[in-house]
């Protein structure tokens, strides 16, 4: 069941997914408990092509047609695996990179954009601040032109992969106040003077996919490194990443909804598999409906933004959609598991933890809703 992919798509998920059962599926709950960065997890994906899946050859990308639909697989299969390295690999392959290959000039993308797709290097983006998240026109983070090039002056919050970047999209505004229109894009290398990191959040899911404060004060960007006349086009990027995050939500759905069907045929009550009780049959058969649901939903999205057609609707509701399914598939998940489901010898607790993420990650479901509310005219 889902959506109707091509053979070279099909056999695409399926490498994927035997490297994720057999590299990163044993690895998850370590890395849920250490919160560490599987680095060479990431290495190998890149050498085996996956972090360049939304780029041209010539840097070192896949070249695939279709790469949203690609991308879209990608996510899924790694949430399905551990949504925090998921999440790192996501922000990583899409926006952070994104913006350099959009707007960069080619200096850019060779110190850049090349070392970031053989995972060498590490991408961040940043926007969101203390005061400014759902209302990103609300930005504070100052920047000021100064021979050569610009200052910048702010602290971030909430920035994934903030820790371990090397370098940083920055939103600024010249005008604090002046809303969206007068905000610009600034990437800055993380050895530049003045940049910190400041406090390192800790999150109740996706562990291994580290959120930060980012501190700037007066760091210099020169002239080479602002990224287009305007943050307007970075805004229909993180669009696009909102499939990317619906995919998150559906890899874990897809991990809670597998683990509770084993487990089901598994574990025996009053002489018989639970799973042969209704309730539960009639709770795997809901999980199912609410995944395919999600599944198509995502997928159809992916499918619009590789055909270039406008994506705003559908791209919000693909997020409202996976994640609030998802979120209730692991709900229903832990529901099956009883007991044991509290246990950490049991993922289903880590799936259920991580499904949150991706309901408040890339904008809250409010937000999505009246994103689509403004679009149908209201």
């Amino acid at each position: 069941m889902g959506p109707q992919l091509d053979e070279d798509q099909r056999e695409f998920q399926t490498n994927l997914a035997r490297w994720v059962d057999e590299r990163l599926v044993p690895r998850a709950e370590e890395l849920d408990h250490s919160g560490d960065f599987a680095r060479d997890l990431f290495v190998e994906l890149a050498e085996l092509g996956y972090l360049g899946l939304m780029y041209p050859e010539e840097y070192g990308g896949s070249g695939v047609p279709n790469p949203h639909v690609y991308f879209t697989i990608l996510c899924e299969e790694l949430a399905r695996g551990s949504m925090g390295f998921a999440a790192t690999v996501c922000m990583h392959g899409s926006t952070a990179t994104h913006t350099i290959h959009a707007w960069g000039s080619e200096d850019l993308r060779q110190r850049y954009l090349v070392p970031a797709l053989r995972g060498e290097k590490v991408g961040a983006f940043a926007i969101t601040e203390a005061g400014a998240g759902s209302d990103a026109a609300a930005v504070r983070t100052r920047v000021d032109r100064v021979q050569g090039g610009y200052l910048l002056n702010g602290t971030k919050m909430f920035t994934s992969n903030g820790a371990i970047a090397d370098f940083v999209t920055i939103v600024a505004t010249s005008e604090p106040g002046k809303g969206a229109k007068a905000h610009g894009l600034y990437l800055v290398d993380t050895t530049s003077p003045g940049f910190s990191v400041g406090r390192r959040l800790e999150k109740f899911t996706t562990h291994c996919s580290d959120t930060v404060e980012l501190v700037l004060q007066d760091v210099f960007v020169p002239d080479s490194q602002k990224l287009g006349d305007s943050a307007t086009n970075a805004y229909k990027a993180l669009t696009v990443d909102r499939i990317f995050t619906a995919a998150l939500a559906l890899g874990t759905g897809r991990a809670a909804y597998d683990a509770a069907v084993r487990y089901a045929g598994e574990r025996s009550q009053f002489g018989q598999p639970i799973g042969k009780f209704q309730a539960v049959q009639f709770r795997l058969v809901d999980m199912l409906a609410k995944l395919e649901q999600a599944r198509l939903y995502t997928y159809h999205a992916a499918s619009l933004a590789d055909s270039g057609q406008s994506i705003t609707t559908e791209a919000a509701l693909a997020k409202i959609i996976a994640a609030e399914n998802c979120n209730e598939v692991c709900q229903k998940a832990m529901s099956v598991f009883g007991g044991w489901g509290l246990m950490t010898e049991f993922p289903v607790q880590r799936f259920l933890r991580d499904s949150y993420f991706p309901m408040v990650g890339g904008g809250t479901g409010d937000i999505m809703r009246l994103v689509v509310a403004r679009q149908i005219g209201l």
